[in-house]
């Protein structure tokens, strides 16, 4: 069920001197980088449309970390690893988490952004997954079996969503609360598990002021908005570190560090840009 002869085909293809760029692509599925990506698209685009795929990226996070605790198969042999990466064994094999992830977030934004119909948006969004899945099995971390659930329940996912929710993120965030609930049960008190819990709690209360947030006003309210948000991203991710295992903070910090992502447009909109925007003309 897993391939585990493809997959070893697969890791025999890849030679370890091309390890460092396989690293690179694996991380465009990972969580850190998905969720700095819907960040700044969130900040500088639509906000409903990346609202909605954030949830997607909340639930889906929840619903595969339970997925991965109830099968409990475990990763490929350590020798298997085409290099070794700091945490990479941790947690169980299958199905692929960064797989679904990159199903989930960029099969979202093209289903968000209604380009099912633009081959050029499903292209590259296939693209994407296709390389961050081939990646997890090239590094020894899954096999084949594992990346191909977790790409095809990612797409499955969306659909669900994209249904269930209608459009409104309000909606993705409070199903995201709903799976959030049981895979902390099943998972115990992970990073991932209590990231998905506080994240759906803060999405929750942050997408009801949705409506209320300001539009973006130019290139420099957006640049500053990158700045601002990702300022406020380092430092809240950097107290993780000061609360430690206590699991009760750690849902409230990431409850204001996912509210924090949705209300910054409230923020920084409260500056006025038309002086400076006139001093660099």
């Amino acid at each position: 069920m897993r391939l585990e002869e493809a997959s070893a085909t697969v890791r025999n293809a890849v030679p370890a001197e091309h390890a460092e760029i396989v690293v690179w692509i694996t991380e465009l599925g990972g969580t850190t980088a998905l969720m700095f990506l819907l960040a700044v698209l969130f900040w500088c685009g639509s906000r409903r449309r990346n609202a909605l795929v954030i949830s997607y990226a909340v639930a889906g996070l929840a619903l595969v970390l339970t997925l991965k605790t109830l099968f409990a198969l475990p990763r490929p042999p350590a020798d298997a690893m085409l290099v070794s990466l700091e945490g990479a064994r941790e947690g169980y094999g299958f199905p692929s988490g960064h797989a679904f992830a990159a199903a989930v977030v960029y099969g979202g934004l093209v289903s968000a952004y209604d380009r099912c119909d633009d081959w050029r948006a499903v292209l590259g969004a296939s693209t994407l997954i296709a390389a961050v899945s081939l990646s997890r099995v090239a590094l020894g971390v899954h096999y084949l079996g594992d990346v191909l659930v977790g790409a095809a329940l990612g797409i499955v996912f969306v659909v669900a969503m994209d249904r269930l929710t209608g459009g409104d993120p309000t909606v993705g965030f409070a199903i995201a609360l709903v799976l959030a609930v049981p895979a902390v049960v099943v998972a115990g008190g992970t990073e991932d598990s209590l990231l998905g819990l506080g994240g759906s709690i803060g999405g929750l209360l942050g997408s009801r002021r949705l409506s209320a947030l300001p539009e973006l006003r130019s290139r420099l309210e957006g640049a500053l908005l990158v700045a601002v948000g990702g300022g406020f991203v380092v430092v809240v991710r950097g107290l993780e570190s000061i609360v430690g295992s206590i699991e009760p903070l750690l849902v409230v910090l990431y409850a204001v560090l996912l509210a924090g992502v949705v209300l910054a447009p409230a923020a920084v909109g409260r500056f006025e840009f038309g002086a400076l925007e006139s001093t660099r003309a």
